[in-house]
């Protein structure tokens, strides 16, 4: 009853849509499912890394072919911010979380077995927490690439490669 009554005083928040709408030419098609799209660069794509540099002017991504686009269609693809945020917080973050925890952990076992006296168990387990933040963060990115959910998405051909309007 509380949770209700409460709910009811509080406005209503706008739903956040954690997405980056952008629209280019498929180039090649590398599978039925997945399609590289050539995009123009923008500002933001020196701030994001989600896409390959092709060079001056473009960029490319690969992306999920749901709509069935063909070579030289014009689309308009679907890019997951939050989930670019969170793999860029999980690649950055976690090997500096290891390493603290790995140091810390080193820094108590050395106060147990040399009497305090040796920085030397610290680094050791800070380098061996380290390595093993590396294995964590490669079977993190073998797993959202089988997955596929930081994929960009096709949501439609804009034009088709016919140059009629689909």
């Amino acid at each position: 009853f509380r949770r209700v009554l409460f709910r009811s005083f509080l406005p209503s928040a706008p739903k956040v849509v954690h997405r980056m709408l952008e629209q280019g030419v498929v180039r090649k098609i590398i599978s039925p499912d997945l399609v590289e799209i050539s995009l123009k660069k923008k500002e933001s794509c020196h701030k994001c890394r989600a896409c390959n540099d092709d060079g001056a002017e473009a960029v490319s991504i690969e992306a999920g072919n749901a709509a069935r686009a063909r070579i030289g269609d014009c689309v308009e693809i679907e890019i997951s911010t939050r989930g670019v945020v969170a793999a860029s917080s999980i690649v950055y973050l976690l090997p500096i979380a290891f390493l603290l925890a790995g140091y810390l952990c080193g820094s108590i076992w050395s106060r147990f077995f040399y009497n305090g006296n040796s920085e030397s168990p610290g680094i050791v387990c800070a380098l061996a927490f380290l390595a093993a933040s590396f294995m964590v963060v490669r079977s993190y990115d073998r797993g959202i690439r089988r997955k596929g959910s930081l994929r960009a998405q096709v949501l439609r051909v804009l034009i088709g490669s016919e140059g009629a309007d689909v």
